[in-house]
């Protein structure tokens, strides 16, 4: 890589005061930034990030037959909701994109709640499910519960049988909800080398070390752009995705994870 472009890179890495930073091209770390020492060992709170990851878990689901496919209503794993004027319409890819049609009152509101889930399920219907995405850590929650209740795991339990250990992902934290649900939407705390690992594992189409891990097909639908937000970004299953459409700045379409403060 150009030697220059990765001095200039180095310079504004250190002034924006960002706590680390590492790049990896053609299977090599070219460039690794640690503000101080502590910050190589930290286990950083990834915010929105947990979203990804928990995508990347839906699919191992699927693809090990604990949940059927994307368009299987929520109402089988929450028989109670069909009480709401949902009725069967929610699935858990509208949960993914955030297009579940649920009023969404913000986390100030769900995290003094008892039960995250049912507060999240009591919410009443402003859109009918598919219509209008409306950013909601709500759906990420519900999502997590159908993971535990689908694999008899949980979240956390499944994660680390299934994505974490064959990563080499040993030292990570992930906050619960008062009824011990990983918290979907934003509970993981990691270090930068092993988001890394899960940055390369998609990079590779869900192969780390010759072992599919994650089916390669996943990857690619879930990292697609399902609902166009404007010009410059879509969403997918819980990834963000910047597009080539804007005429002014063309670009390659490119998917990533996005947390709270970048």
């Amino acid at each position: 890589m150009n030697e220059n472009l990765m001095k200039k890179f180095e310079r504004e890495v250190t002034k924006d005061k960002i706590d680390s930073c590492l790049i990896q091209h053609d299977g090599k770390t070219v460039f690794e930034y640690y503000r101080n020492n502590k910050m190589k060992e930290r286990q950083h709170k990834i915010y929105s990030v947990t979203k990804s990851i928990l995508s990347i878990l839906v699919g191992i689901a699927i693809d090990k037959g604990y949940i059927p496919h994307v368009h299987t209503p929520i109402t089988a794993y929450f028989p109670d909701s069909r009480k709401d004027s949902a009725g069967d319409e929610i699935t858990i890819k509208h949960l993914l994109i955030m297009t579940s049609g649920l009023y969404w009152p913000g986390n100030t509101a769900m995290i003094p709640s008892k039960n995250w889930v049912k507060f999240v399920l009591s919410q009443p219907v402003e859109y009918k499910p598919g219509e209008e995405m409306i950013y909601s850590c709500g759906s990420s929650q519900l999502i997590s519960a159908i993971l535990q209740k689908a694999t008899g795991l949980d979240t956390v339990s499944f994660a680390q049988k299934h994505l974490f250990m064959p990563l080499g992902i040993t030292q990570y934290k992930w906050n619960r909800d008062s009824q011990g649900i990983a918290i979907g939407g934003f509970g993981l705390n990691m270090k930068t080398e092993d988001l890394l690992k899960i940055g390369m594992l998609y990079m590779n189409n869900g192969q780390w070390k010759s072992k599919q891990i994650v089916p390669s097909d996943w990857v690619k639908e879930s990292t697609a752009a399902s609902v166009k937000i404007d010009n410059t970004f879509s969403y997918g299953y819980h990834w963000w995705v910047l597009t080539g459409d804007d005429q002014e700045f063309p670009r390659p379409e490119t998917f990533f994870a996005l947390g709270k403060n970048g």
